[in-house]
């Protein structure tokens, strides 16, 4: 029982849950890359996450990178050199390879301590009820928070009951369509007046979307199926547990054979 508490597979409050599961280390490594924070708050690392999240929006809007990247992919060298911030650049660099590198590490640790955790059967609580919120484990069709979260990210998160991170997510979203002008963009463009979506859109802002909306759906996705996973041991644990007694073995075994 001491080793069971010591390892502890599943954690489920009323604003979320957290839980141990194996990931392919490359996954959080990628999203590091796509979206410093992105891959800390995948594996579960919220509040490391959270301040990366938080680091890139501020660093990189001071420095410019996005605008930068734009003109470089546009053949605008000069002016993604003129536009680029060397010193905010340099403090951003550090913090962006040591997001990956932690990532990483962190995938790798934490498939360890699942692998432990699942060898001795650590209990997984199903249900909790509070003042404020309900959460629950249940099975879940994967596609309905990968379409909310398509139509606004953090949406999916929150109809898997991870609410920290999609009214994260959301805030987020809220930020980047006001300051990127989009949908703006997406009113002129219906319009046909292209030169003028071209005029109000900033590139600069709008570049975090691509980043935002495909996290918020892959995140989404992978949480669901370990969702429905952990719904389906604890379900066979507890009536492993409380049904399945030898009475009860050859009772099923005659229900079988009638079938």
């Amino acid at each position: 029982m001491h080793d069971v508490l010591r390892r502890p597979q599943v954690k489920i409050t009323s604003f979320g849950s957290n839980y141990l599961r194996v990931i392919n280390p490359y996954m959080p490594l990628w999203w590091g890359m796509a979206m410093p924070g992105a891959g800390h708050i995948m594996l579960g690392k919220r509040l490391k996450g959270f301040f990366l999240f938080l680091f890139e929006f501020v660093i990189n809007t001071e420095t410019k990178l996005n605008l930068a990247i734009v003109y470089s992919c546009t053949g605008h060298f000069d002016m993604a050199k003129q536009c680029l911030d060397i010193k905010w650049f340099f403090i951003y660099i550090g913090v962006y390879i040591f997001n990956i590198w932690d990532a990483y590490r962190l995938a790798t640790d934490i498939n360890q301590l699942s692998q432990l955790a699942a060898r001795l059967k650590a209990p997984i609580p199903g249900f909790q009820l509070s003042l404020f919120e309900i959460n629950y484990f249940q099975k879940l069709s994967v596609w309905i928070p990968v379409f909310w979260s398509i139509i606004t990210p953090g949406l999916g998160h929150l109809i898997i009951r991870n609410i920290t991170t999609g009214l994260y997510l959301s805030f987020w979203l809220l930020i980047t369509l006001y300051q990127s002008n989009l949908l703006s963009s997406l009113y002129y463009t219906c319009n046909g007046d292209y030169v003028k979506a071209i005029a109000v859109l900033n590139p600069q802002w709008a570049l975090y979307l691509p980043s935002l909306y495909c996290f918020a759906v892959c995140d989404s996705y992978y949480h669901t199926i370990t969702l429905n996973s952990l719904f389906k041991i604890e379900q066979a644990r507890y009536l492993e547990n409380n049904y399945w007694n030898q009475a009860n073995r050859r009772d099923f075994l005659k229900i079988l054979e009638k079938k």
